[in-house]
């Protein structure tokens, strides 16, 4: 997603956009500037226009937050980007019910909205018609790309009925998409519905993407790109969903790594990392809470920046930006945590809030490869002692 900004926030959900939106606001104000009297005000409703589309995508999208959030799905950001816009839920809906009702919710809005403006625009019509009797719907039509109340009362409904109509297309992960797999897992295996909506996905990006290039649209081939890479990334989440299932956290929680304190140097890691299976370690502060990880990239960029007489304290990732999870969950819950949290690590808490370990990203990992080799993942470690430092392996962030 990249950089992104935020322009407000409304019932909890934080609404941003993305850089590259500025492309598009640019891009509106060349085509409507050619159209017009005056470039300068041409340039300035294309502008208008593109602002307004954007003002409907982002209703479009927060029908499908407010619907997630019906069935108790957090919402957290809705990113706008030059071809529509993002709802980021925090986890998938439980029942194909739920993702029907929640991939329906966002094309429902463009049909009420069509709903709206469809009279208001007619009453338009009829006033100008009746100000101007040589003037037919025909003629206003065939300049519609010029300023004027009726041309964009026009444009806002015939561009929502588009959204509708586009979005319901069978292009996973796009609305349509989504709503072929919640249909067929009411009658089969979530995965496989999952599989036979990406490839109908696929099969409709390569026709976007021929409507693309014979056409000369940009935006067909991008919308292309983004089904056909967004279908992948969708089916290899329901495989790890289906890979961690009901695995208990043990499974990946490992027992007796060595531990860093705040106060040590970055020496000490460089000199227990070669005895060491894990290339992360959790920092301890003096009373025995953790203080934070360090992973194999922050202590190359210390080693770089400080070297070995740097502190550990200084580049670490601290505590508060580490997610904990009770020793009692799943690891499809801890995958899920990341994912929401953007981070690479979670750490593990016993009863008593006890630190006991940390599981990265890698550890999971190895666990959906235990379980695609031996179909046992938790073989690798069935015990877990109650004061142990459970250390992951690590792999460089991102």
């Amino acid at each position: 997603m990249g950089t992104s900004l935020t322009l407000f926030r409304v019932a909890g959900i934080d609404v941003r956009v993305h850089w590259s939106f500025a492309l598009i606001l640019v891009y509106g104000a060349v085509i409507y500037s050619g159209d017009a009297d005056n470039a300068a005000v041409g340039a300035l409703y294309g502008m208008l226009v593109i602002l307004l589309l954007f003002v409907c995508v982002t209703l479009h999208e927060f029908g499908h937050a407010l619907a997630a959030r019906f069935y108790g799905i957090s919402v957290p950001t809705i990113t706008l980007l030059p071809i529509g816009g993002v709802a980021n839920l925090e986890r998938m809906p439980d029942k194909p019910r739920q993702e029907l009702i929640i991939a329906l919710a966002g094309p429902l809005v463009n049909l009420a909205l069509v709903v709206i403006l469809l009279p208001i625009t007619l009453f338009v019509f009829g006033f100008q018609a009746q100000q101007s009797p040589g003037v037919n719907l025909s003629v206003i039509l065939s300049d519609i790309s010029t300023p004027g109340l009726f041309n964009l009362l026009v444009y806002l409904t015939s561009v929502n009925l588009m959204l509708a109509l586009f979005n319901l297309l069978p292009a996973f992960p796009m609305d349509g998409g989504r709503i072929l797999r919640a249909l067929l897992a009411m009658t089969m295996p979530y995965l496989r519905a999952t599989w036979i909506a990406v490839v109908v996905g696929r099969i409709m990006a390569v026709i976007f993407a021929v409507l693309g290039i014979f056409g000369g649209n940009l935006f067909m081939l991008l919308i292309a790109f983004f089904v056909y890479t967004g279908g992948n990334g969708e089916m290899q989440a329901v495989r790890t969903r289906r890979a961690l299932g009901n695995i208990p956290l043990r499974a990946a929680l490992k027992v007796g790594g060595p531990r860093l304190y705040s106060s040590e140097l970055l020496s000490r890691a460089v000199d227990i990392m070669p005895a060491a299976t894990q290339t992360a370690f959790p920092v301890m502060d003096l009373s025995g809470n953790l203080a934070g990880v360090l992973s194999h990239d922050r202590l190359i960029y210390g080693l770089r920046e400080a070297g070995p007489s740097g502190r550990v304290a200084d580049y670490m990732i601290p505590a508060s930006e580490v997610p904990v999870s009770s020793v009692d969950d799943q690891l499809m819950e801890i995958w899920e945590r990341m994912l929401e949290t953007k981070s690479r690590f979670v750490a593990v808490q016993d009863h008593e809030r006890r630190f006991l370990g940390i599981i990265s990203s890698a550890d999971l990992g190895e666990v959906i490869h235990d379980a695609s080799v031996s179909g046992d993942p938790q073989s690798r470690n069935k015990t877990i002692a109650g004061s142990a430092t459970a250390v992951p392996e690590q792999t460089p962030d991102g």
